[in-house]
């Protein structure tokens, strides 16, 4: 790969490639911007290297075809999924948390030190909720149990518990999501 290739590469794909190294983790402390951004340009490479030998065509006469678009965007994010589920595995949502069962009193603590971010949070987000999503916080927020290990909302317990219709849920649920920009 020549540096005429790599402003190429970097002027049509740099932003999503920066992007997808963020998403990978999220948190510098499990996996850096940079390590990603790195491991993901390595792929790109490879990508290059590959479509090559594939189509057994010099980079020039493939730059810009749709086919290699494609391809180069499928290597990029098959490295994101990868690397995120190896993440996943080595670092649990639940690890450093306490098991509620057989510890009850845990529930009963109370967290002397609500931050003022999450206090601001949840006031930003009241400008910008209708009354039924501003509802369905509230009712995870008091009972963490409507949501799944996964993190997700559990929409047929919620709807039980607030009395609506799965499909009320879901489609606030959505919303809410796409308002936060979160899949839950």
């Amino acid at each position: 790969m020549n540096n005429h290739q790599l402003e190429l590469i970097e002027e049509k794909y740099g932003k999503l490639i920066h992007k997808i190294g963020h998403w990978i983790s999220g948190d510098e402390a499990i996996s850096s911007h940079d390590d990603n951004t790195q491991d993901i340009w390595i792929a790109a490479m490879e990508a290059i290297r590959g479509y090559e030998k594939k189509e057994n065509l010099p980079f020039e006469d493939f730059w810009g075809t749709p086919g290699f678009d494609k391809y180069i965007k499928t290597c990029l994010w098959n490295v994101k999924n990868s690397k995120g589920s190896r993440i996943t595995k080595r670092f649990g949502i639940t690890r450093n948390t306490v098991e509620i069962m057989g510890n009850e009193e845990v529930l009963q603590m109370e967290d002397p030190t609500q931050s003022p971010e999450s206090q601001a949070f949840v006031e930003e987000l009241h400008n910008i909720l209708n009354e039924q999503q501003k509802t369905i916080v509230m009712s995870v927020l008091d009972d963490p149990s409507t949501l799944k290990e996964s993190g997700k909302i559990n929409i047929n317990m919620l709807s039980k518990k607030l009395g609506l219709s799965w499909n009320e849920i879901s489609i606030q649920v959505k919303d809410l999501g796409r308002k936060l920009s979160n899949e839950l």
